[in-house]
């Protein structure tokens, strides 16, 4: 077969894509501003019976220290916290949406939750000091950048794993493997995903170009003084990995350390990590 041939079959994946909902589209838009109101956001939760019941789940759970059992969504909502509920609301409803499907064996979707909202919380604090195109789209770009290895992961298993056998013994990257084995790699699946799913051509290229953020560069809004949201997820992406979170099992994660360098621009880089260190302890916990 082809690598073009192999190409076009796994591109048959996407039709098993699952539609964003009205109500999750109203979730993805209330939860990708940092200023969502807790009313607004337990109305839209109520509505989605699965999400409420795994909300109500993690606020009754033990890291969250309750008293007496928390009953409502509302309840659970304000004690979780407004920043706590979008990392996980968002995640949990992206990771949703393939429940029903069975996953290859060696992908976690508690790994592929912890790495995708670790990512966009360090790419949103990085579009506050740095002037990225569509900055607002900077949370979602991080969250859905890697979606394309979990919908390899669930349509085709058994190229996943053969994906990472292939890099096991080779040593190379997960690009290199994926379009042996694939003939594309998951930066680009994301990307069509997320075309498909009709969100900002923002969101697209920075999930498409994330491991080549010098390709897009030219693809974004015509502006001299704008970064490209790529570069941003790309710097976002290695950095969560070099920590530990990676959607790969822990013996296939590059250890290389990492630069938040942002050619042509200065800010404090030591202050975004101070403060990505303060958001990041809980993750873990919320995705159990």
């Amino acid at each position: 077969m082809t690598q073009s041939s192999v190409r076009a079959q796994t591109l048959q994946c996407l039709d098993r894509l699952p539609k964003l909902s009205p109500l999750m589209t109203q979730l993805l838009a209330q939860l990708s501003r940092r200023n969502c109101e807790v009313l607004d956001l337990a109305q839209t939760v109520e509505r989605d019976p699965v999400l409420s019941g795994q909300i109500l789940r993690l606020a009754n759970s033990a890291i969250f220290g309750r008293l007496r059992p928390v009953a409502s969504v509302r309840h659970a909502v304000a004690m979780v916290g407004i920043n706590a509920m979008r990392k996980f609301v968002l995640a949990s409803s992206i990771s949703n949406l393939f429940s029903r499907t069975k996953v290859a064996s060696n992908f976690s979707i508690r790994r592929f939750n912890v790495h995708s909202v670790a990512t966009a919380t360090l790419i949103e604090l990085l579009s506050e000091e740095v002037p990225f195109e569509s900055s607002g789209d900077a949370f979602l770009a991080g969250l859905l950048h890697d979606v394309g290895k979990l919908l390899i992961a669930v349509s085709l298993p058994r190229q996943y794993e053969e994906i990472l056998a292939l890099l096991a013994v080779t040593g190379g990257t997960l690009i290199e493997a994926e379009r042996n084995v694939i003939g594309i790699d998951h930066a680009e699946i994301s990307g069509l995903a997320v075309s498909r799913w009709e969100l900002s051509e923002a969101i697209q290229w920075a999930a498409c170009y994330h491991h080549q953020p010098e390709e897009s560069a030219t693809m974004g809004l015509p502006h001299s003084q704008k970064v490209a949201l790529s570069l941003g997820v790309h710097c976002a992406d290695a950095y969560v990995n070099h920590l530990g979170m990676s959607v790969l099992p822990a013996s296939l994660a590059s250890g290389n350390a990492p630069t938040l360098e942002i050619p042509g621009f200065a800010f404090p880089a030591e202050r975004v990590l101070q403060r990505f260190a303060r958001e990041i302890p809980r993750l873990g916990d919320l995705f159990r």
